[in-house]
């Protein structure tokens, strides 16, 4: 099990300088012209902003939005494109869904794709890189079981939470350290850290269900938390022990998905008609 307190996860992640996330003073919602839902999964140290949207026939495709122009891309012979995570660098990952409806990672650098299957995987999902180039991200395999993974100079590397059932890499520092999920034997979703090799649970204080999406490099975490899986769901911030509740104005849920250097945060919310929007939040 990883019954750690979050003091000691705090002593092991890296905390430099002053806090780069705090509670936003600025939420604006994104959507991309003519979709029918919007989400906002990254966002780099230029503020260039990746996601996916869904159109009007409910298949999804990838966009940067850069300086206010949203930009469009599809992987090759897909039936849907998802992106999750871009670095510094621009490098872009996410996932799309060949014609056998098969889920696969890539890796997006500049024109070129690269698929992201670990051995043994029958789904993968690429979640975030950072600056150095190492990918985290989940794969399910032949047993239906989920792992988190890394993809570092063509190596994958499979990582699983003590105890857990099910554990996904969603997060990854330009110091290495890691965030995710994992559920435990009863089934319940935790947030986690990886830091020095040892996994760290994390809880938003009362709540039955944690994800923690981002890791940034002062060692702060963004996420989302909820009465279970189902939602409704609510963002957080956790800078220095302390966590911060974030909802966007008027909805019914908000997901925290990403988080930059400067501390403008992105995701998604779903207003009262049920409709799903992307957002910025700058500090």
């Amino acid at each position: 099990m990883l019954a750690i307190r979050l003091a000691s996860l705090l002593s092991v992640l890296l905390v430099v300088g002053p806090a780069e996330v705090r509670a936003q003073d600025a939420l604006t919602g994104v959507d991309v012209p003519g979709a029918t839902e919007t989400d906002c999964n990254a966002i780099n140290r230029a503020g260039v902003v990746v996601g996916f949207y869904l159109d009007s026939g409910g298949v999804s495709h990838a966009f940067g939005l850069i300086q206010g122009r949203f930009h469009f891309y599809d992987a090759p012979n897909s039936e849907g494109t998802f992106a999750y995570g871009i670095n510094d660098h621009n490098q872009i990952v996410g996932w799309y869904i060949d014609h056998n409806f098969v889920t696969h990672g890539f890796l997006l650098s500049g024109s070129k794709l690269t698929t992201l299957d670990p051995p043994g995987s029958i789904q993968t999902n690429a979640w975030s890189i950072n600056n150095v180039g190492v990918i985290v991200g989940a794969y399910l395999d032949q047993s239906h079981l989920h792992h988190g993974f890394t993809y570092n100079g063509g190596t994958y590397t499979t990582y699983n939470a003590p105890g857990g059932i099910l554990t996904e890499l969603t997060g990854i520092n330009n110091a290495g350290q890691m965030s995710g999920i994992y559920d435990d034997s009863n089934g319940v979703q935790h947030g986690l850290a990886l830091a020095d090799g040892k996994f760290f649970s994390i809880d938003y204080p009362g709540s039955a269900w944690t994800a923690a999406e981002r890791i940034t490099d002062g060692g702060e975490i963004v996420g989302f938390y909820g009465p279970d899986g189902r939602g409704p769901f609510s963002g957080y911030v956790l800078v220095k022990r302390a966590f911060t509740k974030v909802t966007f104005p008027g909805a019914s849920d908000t997901r925290i998905r990403g988080v930059n250097k400067g501390g403008a945060i992105v995701g998604r919310h779903t207003d009262v008609s049920g409709v799903v929007h992307g957002f910025l939040g700058t500090p």
